[in-house]
């Protein structure tokens, strides 16, 4: 498997913002990424500004204006800003960690992507932009680049930032903002942008999605401005039903081109009998099976102290003491030899089959019934409830923790002591998440954390705020996990099955640990 991931060099940082640095992610022409964890455990993609901007008054003022607004962007296909600081002596701001290539490495290493799969990016990334523009931004260098595809669909990146930059000095010298072959004939003249310069870009990223290249070529940055300028896009390759919305975006003239808001609806008709449910397969399998490799669990283990790791490794003991125990009983049920854990030969014709399909079904049950564990949890002193029909899996509560009211059915949103909008709405946004958690869908758990942003984005306290924000973080990673086991489970992929089952359950822990802190601030 490609390791996604590059050490990191002497000239790398080794941390900004109380955020240790693990590896580097990628560069481009604003800076270096580097992974990084939240306190709890959550990966994190941080940016760090190049020196040359730094130094730049101008830009340090426009790139806090532009993050204070990235801040308020809430979308299911966008890569939330968790934290930045535009004073630090090298600016810097992180985003929620994506696990998947961007659209440029997806194409550059599988080919052009089918149909089906380009209308829902096309439908998945006009979404994105309809929250970005929303806040009053525009993104000014929508690319390949800052696409981003993750199992539950595509994240869209850096929105905010090219603004920031091309107010600066650098300007003076010539250096144009944003990336030459994606930009807008408004852009190149130095005119304003508008929520169309996007919709422009946004045609020609389909182009490259659907192709393999762009709409005006590649080559000399001037003449590749001419064409934009004065010539049509070349179109070759691109289905009929395809070149009917890419053309409108494609057109000189802003007017010309359609909202975001009506190719997203043409994408939708597109894909009338087709699932609009971005988790799952959604990809190609040769993409698909390229997620796992983006995966950062060997990085989390950096900095572990040796009773941190001691600790891990007495609880994964006695979780595999309790798995042991369950084999053996399900192999007296099945009739099988004590502690076997094969059926008997010429029966394993799937890698899916004996109580390996028994591990899928158990994991699918835990995703199903998981976040109304956790609402029950949250609401109760730390015990699960008991809900008809299955039983929940059993975790330690917290030792110090007290009896709450009894609030009901579970249906109803959770009462808190407290003044705080964030909590309320964390509340409410838990709550009113509960039925669709049933489902065990991925797209429900992003909607969670969107909701829980918001909640965020209302707290009055900066820590009730900031453990709101690590619960909107692990929903989404789990949400990008449960559409992970999706895919691997409709493959019959039983090695990536196990690494998504795996990433859910650590976000789920992580889950845990931030609702017993969120509770302790609330209640």
């Amino acid at each position: 498997m490609v390791d996604r991931f590059r050490p990191l060099t002497d000239d790398d940082p080794r941390s900004v913002g109380g955020y240790d640095f693990r590896a580097r992610l990628g560069a481009g022409g604003m800076g270096r990424v580097y992974l990084a964890f939240t306190p709890g455990g959550r990966a994190l993609a941080v940016k760090v500004v190049r020196p040359d901007y730094a130094e730049d008054d101008e830009f340090r003022r426009r790139f806090r204006k532009e993050i204070d607004a990235a801040q308020r962007v809430q979308g299911l296909y966008t890569a939330p800003v968790v934290d930045a600081d535009s004073e630090a002596p090298l600016p810097w701001l992180a985003t929620a960690y994506v696990p998947g290539p961007s659209l440029h490495q997806a194409v550059s290493e599988h080919g052009p992507l089918p149909l089906t799969t380009v209308f829902r990016l096309l439908a998945g990334i006009a979404e994105g932009l309809t929250a970005i523009h929303a806040c009053e931004l525009i993104h000014r260098d929508l690319k390949p680049a800052n696409i981003l595809l993750a199992g539950d669909g595509p994240r869209v990146i850096d929105f905010g930032i090219a603004h920031a930059a091309d107010a600066t000095t650098l300007t003076s010298t010539h250096v144009r903002v944003g990336t030459p072959a994606f930009m807008a004939p408004e852009q190149i003249r130095g005119h304003s942008a508008s929520p169309a310069t996007d919709v422009f870009a946004l045609g020609n990223l389909t182009v490259f999605a659907a192709t393999g290249r762009t709409a005006f070529g590649e080559g000399n940055p001037e003449a590749m401005f001419f064409r934009i300028i004065n010539e049509e896009p070349e179109l070759g390759g691109c289905d009929p039903e395809l070149r009917a919305v890419v053309e409108r975006c494609l057109a000189k003239k802003p007017g010309d081109r359609p909202s975001v808001g009506e190719v997203m609806e043409y994408a939708r008709e597109q894909l009338q009998g087709e699932t609009m449910n971005l988790a799952g397969a959604w990809l190609p399998d040769s993409l698909a099976t390229s997620l796992a490799g983006y995966g950062t669990a060997k990085y989390t283990k950096t900095g572990e102290t040796r009773k941190e790791e001691t600790t891990r490794k007495e609880e994964g003991n006695k979780e595999e003491d309790r798995k042991e125990e369950r084999t053996t009983q399900k192999a007296d049920e099945d009739k099988l030899p004590t502690g076997s854990t094969t059926p008997p030969s010429g029966q394993d014709n799937s890698v899916l089959t004996g109580l390996g399909c028994l591990a899928a079904l158990i994991f699918i049950v835990v995703v199903a019934i998981g976040p109304q564990k956790v609402l029950d949890w949250v609401k109760s002193d730390g015990e699960p409830s008991e809900s008809p029909g299955y039983s929940a899996p059993s975790y330690s509560p917290p030792t110090d923790s007290t009896a709450a009211p009894d609030t009901g059915t579970g249906t109803e949103p959770i009462e808190q002591d407290t003044t705080d909008p964030g909590c309320e709405q964390a509340s409410q946004a838990i709550s009113s998440n509960t039925e669709t958690f049933d489902e065990a869908s991925a797209a429900s758990l992003s909607s969670l954390a969107s909701n829980l942003d918001s909640a965020a984005d209302a707290a009055e306290d900066s820590e009730v705020a900031s453990v709101i924000r690590a619960l909107a973080i692990e929903s989404r990673s789990m949400s990008d996990s449960a559409a992970g086991v999706n895919s691997a489970n409709g493959r019959g992929d039983a090695t990536q099955l196990k690494t998504y089952q795996e990433a859910f359950s650590d976000a789920f822990d992580q889950w845990k640990k931030s609702a017993e802190t969120y509770k302790s601030l609330c209640e």
